[in-house]
């Protein structure tokens, strides 16, 4: 009986081919890592898929990245080839899942949200807004803020769809690693706006509404976090990862007009 193929993402499979390179000891602990120009051409992929791929190694321990001296091998690197951060979702299809997911749940919410959960909403909007005063990112009242409209859509499995996406943004390394590089700053005075949008939307029972303002507000957090890989990769416009390429597609098609 055959199995499925599994779709790799090609960043995991570089990680796999240079951690393999280490473990059998052509790259030895210690040693400087090849330039990403020759990892580039001896891999030919993208930039951007060799820059993923040393962040999967970084996290799991078998590369790291010394001030002044650039990337190396570690001195310590694993015996085994565990490689935990490339069998989880990268960032790009976290993000690529919850802009399918949760503007549809936003929108069967409509239906189903109570004033007493609209009000809650509210609470927690006005929490974030004075979070973000005082430079706090606000993340709990964030997670709330989704979680609350999941459970308003009495589906149980959407709930946890959702309770799931949050768990990961804490538990991924590589997620957490990305989302250092968005500039939170910049995203604070519109956030608080969007929330408030989507408030509204599910106040006036609209779905549709409901469904852009919910697609509206993770897709600006997604073009910043395209913006923070770009900042980092001045050659990602002409070499980006097919991940970063379906989540710019998504992201542009999700936009308001």
């Amino acid at each position: 009986m055959f199995k499925p193929v599994e779709q790799i993402p090609r960043y995991r499979l570089v990680a796999q081919q240079i951690a393999e390179r280490i473990l059998e000891g052509d790259l030895k602990a210690g040693q400087k890592m090849p330039a990403e120009r020759e990892l580039v051409e001896q891999l030919s992929v993208s930039r951007a898929t060799v820059r993923e791929a040393l962040i999967a190694l970084e996290i799991s321990g078998f590369v790291e990245n010394r001030f002044g001296a650039g990337m190396q091998v570690s001195t310590h690197p694993p015996s085994t080839n565990t490689l935990s951060a490339l069998v989880t979702p990268g960032p790009f299809e976290l993000l690529e899942a919850r802009l399918l997911v949760e503007g549809e749940t936003a929108a069967l919410a409509a239906d189903h949200i109570t004033d007493a959960e609209l009000e809650k909403l509210e609470e927690l909007t006005e929490q974030m807004s004075g979070e973000h005063e005082n430079e706090f990112w606000g993340d709990n009242a964030d997670e709330l803020f989704h979680l609350t409209i999941a459970r308003a859509t009495r589906n149980l499995a959407l709930e946890n769809t959702v309770l799931g996406f949050w768990r990961q943004r804490v538990q991924l390394p590589m997620w957490v690693k990305m989302h250092g590089r968005v500039n939170v700053a910049r995203m604070k005075p519109s956030l608080v706006q969007e929330h408030r949008a989507i408030i509204e939307a599910l106040r006036k029972r609209s779905a549709e509404e409901a469904r852009l303002a919910m697609r509206h507000h993770i897709s600006q957090f997604g073009i910043q976090l395209l913006e923070g890989w770009k900042e980092h990769d001045e050659t990602c416009e002409n070499s980006v990862s097919p991940a970063l390429k379906r989540l710019a597609h998504i992201i542009e098609s999700y936009r308001y007009s």
